[in-house]
C-alpha cells in the first residue's frame, strides 16, 4: 500500500503540471485538436483567453513491476478516483500562466478513504521561445516552469492509510515542449509533440505517525523522508479524421530517483532506502471537437514496463472549454 501512495501520487503531479491539452483550437479551416491525454501543449494561448479542462480518471493497479522488471501480482486491488481541473490563461500571445487543483477518493481491500481528499496543487507558467506561423505551421518550442505545493495529507494518517493522497514535498520542475504539425498525403493533418521534464531533489519532508512513505508505523512516529529528483518524456501524436474526430496517441516514459527514509518511535529506529522507480505508459485516446472551442477527449493510459513500480490502467475522459 505504501508504494501505492506514492506513486500515485507522482501521478497526480504529472497530470497537474502536464496536461493543457490542445485548447480546441483549430490548426486549418477543416481541422480541431482537443489535445491528447498527457503531452502538454508548447503553443502558448493567445493573450487573455482562459482555458479549462476538467478531468475524471479512475487508477486501478492489482500487480506490479519488480525490480528486473518483472510483473508480480500485488496482494490487494488498489482503485483510486480522481478529479483534477488544470486553468490555463494567456497573460500575453507568448507567456502563459497555469494553475491545477484536484480531489481524489481511494478504495483497497474493502477500505476506503474518508469522502473525497483534496490532491497536492500546482502552478506554472510557461514561453513560448518559438512561435508558428499562420495556421500552425512550422515549429512551436517553448519552456515551462512549474510549482507542485504539498495540500494533500501524507502524514498524521491515524488508522487508513489509504487517505495518504500527498507526498509532502515542494516540487520544482522545468520542462521543453516542442510541437510539429505535418500534412499527410491524404491531405489531413498529424499533430506531433514531444516532452522532457527534470524535478529537482525537493526538500527534506517531516512525518508524524503513520504515513505515505512507512506502513504499519505507531503515532508516536517521528521522522523525515528524502526525496529523489525525477525525469518524464513524453510523445504524443494526433491525426485529424475530419473538422470533428481526431485519434490520439501518447508513449511516456516516467522514473523517480530514490528516497531515503529515517524516523524512531517507542518501538525503535526506522532507516529505509527506497529503489528508483521507473514506468513505460500508453495512452490511446479518441478525440471529439464539437468546434474550435470546445472538445472532448476519452481514453486510458497502460502501463507496459517498468522497475519497482505499479503496474496500472487509468481510464479518464476530460471536457476542453476555452473561454
Amino acid at each position: 500500500m505504501t508504494r501505492f501512495n506514492r506513486r500515485f501520487g507522482s501521478c497526480a503531479f504529472l497530470f497537474a503540471t502536464a496536461l493543457s491539452g490542445g485548447h480546441a483550437m483549430a490548426d486549418d479551416a477543416s481541422a480541431n485538436f482537443t489535445g491528447p491525454l498527457l503531452t502538454p501543449n508548447p503553443v502558448s494561448i493567445p493573450k487573455g483567453m482562459l482555458v479549462v479542462e476538467p478531468y475524471l480518471m479512475q487508477y486501478r493497479s492489482d500487480s506490479g513491476y519488480d525490480s528486473h522488471g518483472q510483473e508480480q501480482a500485488s496482494s490487494a486491488r488498489v482503485r483510486q478516483w480522481q478529479m483534477l481541473v488544470p486553468f490555463f490563461y494567456g497573460v500575453t500571445d507568448r507567456l502563459m500562466v497555469q494553475t491545477s487543483i484536484g480531489a481524489a477518493h481511494a478504495m483497497s481491500g474493502g477500505a476506503s478513504t474518508r469522502g473525497w481528499g483534496v490532491t497536492d496543487t500546482s502552478v506554472g507558467v510557461q514561453y513560448m521561445l518559438l512561435k508558428p506561423g499562420n495556421g500552425y505551421q512550422g515549429p512551436a518550442v517553448s519552456v515551462n516552469y512549474s510549482h507542485r505545493f504539498p495540500t494533500g495529507t501524507y502524514d498524521r494518517l491515524n488508522e487508513n492509510p489509504l487517505d495518504g493522497i500527498g507526498n509532502g514535498a515542494q516540487v520544482d520542475t522545468l520542462s521543453l515542449m516542442a510541437q510539429q504539425n505535418v500534412s499527410l498525403p491524404n491531405g489531413r493533418p498529424l499533430r506531433l509533440r514531444a516532452v522532457a521534464s527534470y524535478s529537482l531533489p525537493p526538500g527534506r519532508v517531516g512525518l508524524k505517525g503513520a504515513n505515505a512513505y512507512a506502513s504499519g508505523v505507531s503515532q508516536d512516529f517521528r521522522g523525515s523522508v528524502r526525496l529523489g529528483k525525477a525525469i518524464g518524456i513524453s510523445t504524443s501524436a494526433e491525426y485529424s479524421i475530419d473538422s470533428h474526430w481526431v485519434l490520439a496517441l501518447d508513449l511516456t516514459y516516467n522514473r523517480t530517483g530514490s528516497s531515503i527514509l529515517k524516523g524512531s518511535s517507542a518501538s525503535g529506529v526506522l532507516e529505509k532506502r527506497s529503489s528508483p522507480r521507473s514506468v513505460y505508459s500508453l495512452a490511446p485516446a479518441v478525440e471529439y471537437n464539437f468546434n474550435d472551442r470546445f472538445g472532448l477527449i476519452a481514453g486510458a493510459q497502460l502501463s507496459f514496463a517498468g522497475r519497482n513500480n505499479d503496474a496500472f490502467v487509468t481510464p479518464m475522459a476530460a471536457f476542453d472549454m476555452v473561454f
